[in-house]
């Protein structure tokens, strides 16, 4: 834990938290926002779970070939920003297939967001390695912490509450991502 002194690692590890809660908050958010806003029943609107994986999958994929091309900064840049974009259409889009499309491209804009953040505190860290990658697994107790605070705001506001919570989240990963290109 000592390792949490060190700045960028610090920042990478709220990184990781940031992805982990997006992706569980997503998961158990878009079902409840397709059910509310477009009127679908749960067992329909499951299926915004499989949307997300898929897009993730292919996002996974896509992001292998970008990879040997862009730097990693440019890819967590234009991932965060694209997710920070389809949080926001959640917050004012109410029909379902637009709904389905922003769900899409969080899967996609989060699938490689983790890769990028660990490798690149690894190199931050190389002479510490094994602790620095396990301290950013920890990381993924994020996939606890957003949701609950989630859940506090949507408590307090309706689904919004959830879609703003991830949104400050990709807010986060957009800053990190400035921060990785200043860095290197």
């Amino acid at each position: 834990l000592s390792l949490l002194r060190n700045p960028f690692i610090l920042l990478a590890f709220c990184g990781i938290m940031c992805h982990v809660g997006i992706d569980v908050g997503t998961n158990t958010t878009a079902p409840r926002l397709l059910m509310h806003y477009a009127g679908l029943s749960l067992a329909t609107a499951g299926f915004a779970t499989s949307v997300y994986f898929v897009c993730r999958t292919a996002g996974c994929l896509l992001g292998s070939v970008l990879m040997q091309r862009l730097s990693p900064r440019v890819v967590l840049t234009v991932s965060s920003v694209m997710m920070l974009l389809a949080l926001a259409g959640m917050m004012v889009i109410r029909t379902e297939m637009a709904l389905y499309v922003c769900i899409g491209l969080i899967g996609f804009g989060n699938s490689n967001v983790f890769p990028i953040i660990f490798a690149s505190a690894l190199q931050r860290e190389e002479q510490q390695a094994n602790a620095v990658s396990a301290l950013m697994i920890m990381g993924l107790f994020g996939g606890t912490v957003l949701p609950l605070l989630m859940g506090v705001a949507s408590d307090a506001v309706g689904q919004q509450g959830a879609v703003i919570v991830m949104a400050v989240a990709a807010c986060y990963l957009v800053a990190l991502a400035v921060k990785l290109k200043n860095k290197n």
